[in-house]
């Protein structure tokens, strides 16, 4: 774990395009040992296994093609807006924990993107039911998910999905 963040640099910067999604990596080692890695606008910041630095790069946009959830994508089009991932290490047989979490804003009406996610986790089998406007269940790897959505003026939904998997 002490090298993740060093790890994902390159699949962050492999979405360069200077328009700027934020992304923050926390992970946490099985001895303790935390590591970050955060990016906003093209300054990233890294601290752990005895490295810190500070240093600017292109800014990167992450969108629709750039996340799914076991084969369920994001409305298209859509725009990632940040991007977190905490991840803590186990020993030993306990299980490792991890959560993501995405937002986005998507170029639709939120009735045509709640449409989007319900028709998308049928096709994939996800035990889920509606949250609010949005949708909370698990995925068939088991991992549960929530997916917040809200009406961002007449023709954009606002939304954040969150996967917890252990």
């Amino acid at each position: 774990m002490r090298t993740l963040p060093l790890l994902l640099l390159p699949l962050a910067l492999a979405a360069c395009d200077g328009k700027g999604t934020s992304v923050t990596i926390n992970a946490t080692s099985d001895d303790g040992e935390n590591s970050t890695f955060a990016m906003n606008n093209g300054t990233v910041a890294i601290k752990g296994g005895g490295f810190e630095g500070n240093f600017k790069v292109p800014a990167i946009k992450m969108t629709a093609d750039n996340f799914d959830m076991d084969g369920v994508k994001l409305y298209p089009n859509s725009a990632i807006t940040s991007f977190n991932i905490d991840a803590q290490d186990h020993a030993g047989d306990k299980k490792d924990e991890g959560k993501v979490t995405a937002a986005f804003s998507s170029p639709a009406p939120l009735a045509t993107v709640q449409a989007w996610f319900r028709d998308k986790l049928t096709a994939k089998n996800f035990k889920f039911a509606a949250q609010g406007d949005g949708f909370a269940g698990t995925t068939d790897d088991g991992e549960s998910f929530t997916i917040n959505l809200s009406a961002d003026g007449g023709d954009k939904t606002k939304g954040r999905m969150e996967i917890v998997g252990s």
